[in-house]
């Protein structure tokens, strides 16, 4: 048993549930006291110790159920199919044709008693070490290992050169289909806990703008992590850097009354500017999601970004700021999209109010990110307002969503914006966020 449970910790923290040391110890008490006579009573009991958030719970339920109902051969066979046919006549063209323990295995399961078949396959799974299965491709890998193990070459021989009875052939379509079964259920324990990875995986490489709204909350815990990790990285850089230049003039004058030993090391350090990165987000429908996962990403790097400031446009230009500084970061993302994404998307105008707004503020420390597909709606695009704003500015970026084949289709303005932006960027995966994001760390520190 506690080798068992040593596994099912394994599983909890596959799942993404922080299981310590001192919780497992906590849990091993708990199985202790309370046994394991009442299921029900052992999953809550150990829910309270190992899960602690509401996520966490709910992942937690589906962790356990799926590891103590892996077992193959859950499902009962059709009894149907062997309605008023003789047992014996059953097994008749399998007797001493294939292995004896597969042959006990089929005749207790036609009985109604599948452990044998169970048993079968759960030794034939250790064998082949299932729980080192590593990715989805394997599975079938898995499965066909374990059928070489309990010799169904051998069944599906007798059922190919026989004259055999429908029944017969739904005996070795359910013995296949039920460990496929139990090979989805060992991948889903040991290596996608959810069920989603692989389709969230897919997802990820897909473009944002079609994600579809199931797979958002685990997108969005994605874009966290990414933030976290750029952060942890741009953090280890900056602390190897803190000191700068060695100042030996300075040096030299401090250590004067030590007789030429150095113990008061002085350092060269410029004093850099506050730069800005200003933000401007097209929220209308068509750039929406883009904009949700940018946002979110840049405000996860406050820490290692220098001052950020956010608009939010459709057609008329507020800033947002604020509300990221007084809700939570999904809370500011439903506020701004719900404010500032009504109307027919106006770049003009939008680039105007953004004048009017920071214009006198703009300097050589300033960056400007503007995300949107260029599309202004046959309205003046604004080009000289952005060329001046460039002017300003030390960089001008344009992330967009839509390739360059689709500039010159209907109402885009693209093929205007691009000459006087820095430089235009593909913005539609979550990768192209994240190369944008630890270079945008690294050209404003």
């Amino acid at each position: 048993m506690d080798k068992t449970f040593t596994y099912f910790t394994r599983a909890l923290r596959n799942a993404e549930i922080n299981v310590s040391t001192a919780e497992t110890l906590d849990a091993f008490e708990i199985l202790e006291r309370i046994g394991l006579q009442d299921p029900l009573l052992l999953k809550d009991s150990l829910s309270l110790v190992l899960a602690k958030s509401k996520d966490e719970k709910r992942r937690f339920a589906i962790a356990f159920d799926r590891f103590f109902t892996q077992f193959a051969f859950n499902s009962p066979l059709k009894q149907s199919m062997f309605a008023n046919v003789d047992k014996e006549k059953i097994m008749t063209p399998f007797e001493n044709r294939i292995p004896q323990p597969l042959f006990a295995a089929i005749e207790n399961a036609i009985q109604g008693e599948r452990a044998l078949l169970s048993q079968l396959v759960q030794q034939a799974s250790n064998q082949i070490r299932i729980d080192q299965i590593g990715s989805i491709r394997e599975k079938s890998t898995y499965a066909l290992r374990i059928s070489e193990l309990l010799e169904l070459q051998k069944l599906d021989e007798v059922l190919e050169n026989e004259e055999v009875a429908p029944f017969h052939r739904y005996l070795r379509q359910y013995i296949r289909n039920e460990i496929n079964t139990f090979i989805d259920n060992q991948y889903k324990i040991h290596v996608d806990p959810t069920g989603k990875k692989a389709l969230l995986q897919a997802t990820l490489q897909s473009n944002l703008a079609s994600i579809p709204s199931d797979y958002l909350t685990e997108v969005r815990r994605v874009v966290e992590k990414l933030g976290a990790r750029l952060i942890k990285e741009r953090r280890r850089k900056r602390v190897s850097n803190q000191h700068g230049v060695m100042d030996l003039k300075r040096t030299l004058r401090k250590n004067m009354a030590y007789d030429g030993s150095i113990f008061d090391i002085r350092w060269k350090q410029k004093k850099k500017e506050t730069a800005t990165v200003y933000i401007l987000c097209d929220v209308s429908q068509s750039v929406a999601r883009v904009a949700r996962f940018l946002l979110l990403l840049l405000f996860e790097l406050v820490d290692v970004l220098p001052k950020v400031r956010a608009f939010a446009f459709s057609s008329v230009l507020g800033e947002v700021t604020d509300v990221f500084r007084q809700k939570s970061n999904d809370e500011a993302i439903e506020d701004a999209l719900f404010t500032w994404g009504k109307g027919n998307t106006d770049y003009g105008r939008a680039l105007q109010d953004f004048r009017d707004l920071c214009g006198q503020e703009l300097n050589r420390r300033s960056t400007i990110i503007i995300l949107g597909d260029g599309r202004s709606n046959f309205y003046d695009p604004g080009t000289d307002v952005l060329k001046e704003l460039g002017l300003r500015c030390r960089q001008l970026y344009w992330l967009n969503p839509e390739p360059r084949e689709q500039w010159q289709e209907g109402d885009s303005e693209m093929a205007r914006y691009a000459p006087v932006c820095t430089q235009v960027r593909l913005c539609n995966r979550l990768e192209h966020l994240e190369r944008f994001a630890d270079e945008l760390i690294r050209i404003t520190r």
